[in-house]
């Protein structure tokens, strides 16, 4: 291909290929947040886990079409360097004109014209592809580039975290490109006295910096990140005069919006006008509010009763009968609340006569905007007597809490918003497994604790049922009930959706550690008075036909398998391993769901599995078009490498394997580290940069690689198994530590494993390289391909199997990969 990079320009080329894998890399998960503001929350899902798909393109087009890299190597990199740029502001400009587009595409399902309509965002990481591929081609030593190839794309995933809340998505979006210029020149450097062949190059280097400069100062005004607008923030801001835009934050879970609506005439107490409520949009959609004093007043006199309230009734019942006996009332019920947001769960708190409340809010900058910079549009409420609002991740922090509570909360605490490991998850939730139900119950006063969760309510009962089944399933299970039946109840709300005129319903479930008493039941059952309320289930009340009974009667009597295996939906209880509780479709759903409203379809319709269906097929196809196909072209004899299958094997199963066991590992970090974006930066930067220290350190055996992948792959094998077996009961026994020591630990788990990790594509390079030197760049797009499809491949396993099994499946992936190379291959020289 290209002339050889000296090893002395090898240097300038490291640098060069570790910025613009950093810029991939931040590229990447930035375009998932910036989807979900433009888009919807899977939008980011399907659209970057195509984009990977443009290293396997790449790696086929620099094997097929070699004319445009021969000659000068730096040269070459230095211009695709500024065609990135170009490609990545240019892109996100097409996706800001066609969002809207692809929001409709979406709600018709079709998804294959979908994927069509925005595959130009494929092109810059076509692009990116084409820069390592042609770089690691070239190179003096590739186990040395490949280093700085993983070392950039670790940094990529720090530069996110730390650039994203200072930079926002807009600034961030141009830095990103800029890199490509940047790396561009670094391309260039050459050693002292060679001619200077490559001025053109520079100057256009030079000019593609100096414009994304421009764009850096003005990128919010020249590439605003709209919101869709079939979103909440779009209505209000485009059809409520006096709408305002107050504030606009990102972070790396959402962006924030904060909006104050307009003053409402005469809606206050005795027709007196009222400030109304501030709104904080995630990601455009999901909404928490800010309201002041007077706003919270109003608002209560607006709605006779609120889910929020269920949870404290048994206690508020049981003071009132302690009054009625002459007795002394007990004291105020201590409260947590997972998921405050704008602080309505903690007025509620205080109104219900709660004597503390403790809040738990996953996003620090949501903390910020409610606790400093607007405490005076909600009177403070996050400085209260009796409340304290803490940052964290709901079940990470309770697990951390020594205290028990006689209420713990969660209003519909998750969001449709993408995480920021966008790319790799769909919609778990560790907030409504098994595990995390044992938890809140382990967490409550024996005698008096009660837990209250908000959920969405479809007809049949879903979320709500299921939720249903976990509660009582581990009061029975962990906890000795005897009739759990006895100890739940829940209340079904309906709400008018105003813009779209159809009818969303909630739930309100509670769970008791004591059998709710009669007075409670009672109290309970007044909620039927009201038309827009109803009584899904209440002990010895609900008819007995209702699907909560016929399920707390299974529960009570042992039979509840019988109960999920009949019933249409999959409702059974889901755990930390597999933590996929909204997943209630079977696979054959995808063929025969339909029927239901627009609000049934967007939020309890089997979307998840048609994009996950639709990716699969579409991913496995193009990585055999894009990888298998480029052979077609080729003659066979001295381009086609010896005992090509064996090839093309070693290097999917070093794709898959790297992705399997990074996404489960992942997964497994979650509630360790108390965040997502703790997991997905901690997880990538580990098995990047060590990964990378394993490349650098098997270039000393690259003249034996045939003979020291024989001992590497075993080894890499059995240190994957102990990883598998021993980590968990580590991280369950380091729990309690500072979050600085978790990581210290799971960096010192992970460090052997992604050592050896490092180690077998270099040596795989290289000794291709030695058969083949024109098939480099094919190895590299079928180790990208791989990728992409194991991406989701994963996300399916571990919907039916676990991650666990995620996790074994990385296992037997490099061992069949190593055997299938390794098989009958001559062992070279010592």
């Amino acid at each position: 291909m290209s002339s050889p990079i000296s090893d002395d320009a090898d240097r300038g080329a490291g640098l060069g290929l570790f910025l613009i894998s950093a810029a991939a890399l931040a590229l990447q998960v930035l375009q998932t947040r910036v989807l979900a503001v433009q888009m919807w929350h899977h939008h980011s899902y399907m659209v970057v886990t195509m984009t990977l798909l443009g290293f396997a393109a790449a790696g086929s087009l620099a094997t097929v079409w070699t004319k445009p890299w021969r000659g000068d190597a730096g040269r070459s990199l230095a211009i695709l360097g500024c065609v990135f740029a170009v490609t990545t502001l240019a892109g996100d400009r097409l996706l800001a004109l066609t969002a809207d587009r692809a929001a409709e595409l979406t709600a018709e399902g079709q998804y294959l014209t979908l994927s069509l309509f925005y595959s130009f965002l494929v092109v810059p990481y076509l692009v990116a592809g084409l820069i390592v591929a042609v770089a690691l081609s070239a190179a003096a030593r590739v186990s040395r580039l490949y280093f700085f190839n993983l070392l950039g794309s670790a940094i990529g995933a720090w530069l996110f975290i730390g650039a994203i809340g200072p930079l926002g998505g807009e600034r961030l979006l141009v830095a990103c490109a800029a890199l490509g210029p940047l790396a561009g020149l670094a391309f260039l450097r050459r050693p002292a006295g060679e001619g200077q062949r490559s001025n053109g190059a520079a100057g256009l280097c030079l000019v593609t910096l100096a414009l994304c400069v421009v764009g850096f100062l003005a990128a919010p005004r020249i590439f605003p990140v709209g919101v869709a607008s079939n979103k909440a923030m779009h209505d209000v801001l485009t059809q409520v005069e006096g709408a305002e835009l107050l504030e606009q934050r990102w972070t790396p879970l959402c962006r924030l919006d904060v909006v104050q609506l307009p003053d409402v005439p005469g809606g206050g107490r005795q027709g007196a006008d009222f400030a109304s409520p501030v709104n904080i949009y995630q990601d455009g959609d999901a909404i928490t509010v800010m309201h002041s004093d007077e706003s919270w007043a109003s608002y209560r006199d607006s709605r006779p009763l609120g889910l929020n309230q269920l949870v404290y009734a048994p206690h508020q019942v049981a003071a009132e009968v302690a009054a009625a006996n002459g007795e002394a009332a007990p004291a105020g019920p201590r409260a947590l609340v997972i998921g405050v947001g704008g602080g309505i769960d903690l007025r509620y708190a205080l109104d219900e006569g709660a004597s503390s409340v403790l809040g738990i809010e996953l996003n620090a900058g949501t903390v910020d905007l409610v606790r400093n910079q607007f405490r005076e549009l909600n009177d403070s409420i996050y400085h209260r007597e009796g409340v304290e609002v803490r940052v964290g991740e709901g079940r990470s922090a309770l697990r951390r809490l020594e205290e028990t509570f006689d209420v713990i909360e969660l209003s519909g605490t998750d969001t449709y918003t993408a995480g920021t490991a966008g790319a790799y998850v769909l919609s778990e939730s560790y907030l409504y497994t098994e595990e995390a139900l044992g938890d809140y119950f382990e967490r409550l006063s024996p005698d008096r604790g009660t837990l209250g969760v908000i959920r969405l309510a479809y007809d049949p009962p879903r979320e709500s049922l299921r939720l249903f089944a976990i509660a009582l399933m581990q009061l029975r299970d962990r906890f000795g009930v005897e009739e759990p039946s006895k100890h739940a109840a829940v209340i079904l709300e309906e709400v008018d959706h105003e813009r779209e005129n159809l009818v969303v319903r909630f739930t309100g479930s509670v769970f008791s550690r004591q059998p709710l008493s009669p007075e409670t039941i009672a109290r309970y059952q007044l909620a039927g008075n009201y038309d827009t309320w109803s009584v899904h289930y209440l002990p010895g009340v609900t008819p007995a036909d209702s699907p909560f009974a016929q399920l707390a009667a299974a529960i009570d009597a042992g039979t509840e398998a019988e109960f999920f295996a009949e019933y249409p939906f999959q409702v059974d209880p889901v755990s930390d391993d597999s933590p996929f509780f909204f997943h209630f479709h079977d696979w054959s759903d995808l063929f025969q769901f339909g029927g239901a409203d627009e609000w049934e379809e967007l939020t309890g319709g089997p979307i998840g599995l048609e994009i996950l269906a639709t990716l699969l097929v579409q991913t496995s196809l193009l990585v055999v078009l894009l990888v298998l196909l480029p052979l077609a072209f080729l003659k066979g004899g001295t381009e086609r490498p010896k005992g090509v299958l064996r090839h093309l094997a070693y290097f999917l199963a070093l794709g898959a394997g790297f992705m399997f066991l990074e996404i489960s590992t992942m997964q497994r970090l979650v509630l360790y580290l108390g965040a997502p974006t703790y997991s997905l930066t901690v997880t990538l930067f580990c098995f990047l940069l060590f990964a990378g220290l394993g490349s650098l350190f098997a270039g000393r055996f690259e003249a034996t690689a045939t003979a020291s992948l024989k001992r590497i792959i075993p080894l890499l094998c059995v240190a994957i198994g102990l990883l598998i077996a021993l980590q968990q009961p580590l991280l369950d026994a380091t729990l309690e530590l500072d979050l600085g020591l978790r990581v210290l630990i799971v960096a010192a788990t992970l460090a052997p494993v992604n050592f050896l990790m490092g180690m077998p594509f270099p040596l795989g390079l290289a000794r291709l390289r030695a058969e083949a030197p024109r098939f480099v760049p094919w190895a590299l797009g079928a180790n990208g391909g791989a990728s992409v499809v194991a991406s989701i491949l994963c996300v399916v396993v571990a919907m039916e199997a676990g991650f666990s099994a995620v996790g074994l499946l990385a296992l037997a992936t490099y061992a069949l990969g190593g055997f299938a190379a390794l098989a009958g291959a001559r062992t070279e020289g010592a």
